[in-house]
C-alpha cells in the first residue's frame, strides 16, 4: 500500500453548514455551527417485474421516484442565537443550505453538500434532566427535495 493510496482518505475531517444569502430578508451567507448531521443520503426506488420465459431472476428496474433521508443537524444549545430560533417546522429553507468539508486542519477540500429545496419538519432539544449535568440539545430535521455532491 503505498503513500497515494493513504491521502486519498479524510481522517480527522471537519466540516462548515453555510446558509445562503437571503435576498428577500436581506440577510447575508453566514456560517452556523453543528457537531452532527447524518442523513446524508438518497435512495433509489427500485420495482421488480418477472417476466414469462426468464424464471431464473426478475428485471429490476428504476422507480419513477427516489426517497430522500431526512437531514438530521445536532449541536448543543447555546443560549442566545437568533437564527434558528427563527426556524419552526413547515417553514421552507428554499436551496441555501451548503455543508462544506475541510481537512483535518480545517482547510478547504473542494467538496461540499448542497441541500436543496427544504423545509423544517422537526425540532427537538433534548430531555432536561438537571442532576445529569450535560449539555443540552436541539436537534433540527429537514426534509429536501436532494442533496448534490460536488
Amino acid at each position: 500500500m503505498g503513500v497515494d493510496s493513504v491521502t486519498k482518505y479524510m481522517p480527522g475531517y471537519r466540516f462548515r453548514v453555510m446558509t445562503g444569502e437571503d435576498q428577500i430578508a436581506g440577510l447575508p451567507a453566514q456560517e452556523i455551527c453543528f457537531q452532527k448531521i447524518s442523513g446524508i443520503e438518497a435512495t433509489l426506488e427500485t420495482e421488480e417485474i418477472f417476466e414469462g420465459g426468464k424464471n431464473d431472476s426478475p428485471h429490476i428496474l428504476c422507480a419513477p421516484h427516489k426517497r430522500n433521508q431526512p437531514l438530521v443537524l445536532e449541536r448543543g444549545m447555546v443560549s442566545a442565537d437568533s437564527w434558528l430560533h427563527q426556524l419552526k417546522p413547515g417553514m421552507r429553507l428554499g436551496t441555501w443550505l451548503k455543508v462544506i468539508l475541510l481537512d483535518g486542519k480545517g482547510e478547504m477540500t473542494g467538496r461540499q453538500f448542497e441541500i436543496m429545496d427544504g423545509i423544517v419538519t422537526k425540532w427537538e432539544v433534548s430531555g432536561l434532566n438537571a442532576m445529569d449535568g450535560s449539555v443540552l440539545l436541539e436537534k433540527l430535521e429537514i426534509m429536501h427535495e436532494g442533496i448534490t455532491y460536488h
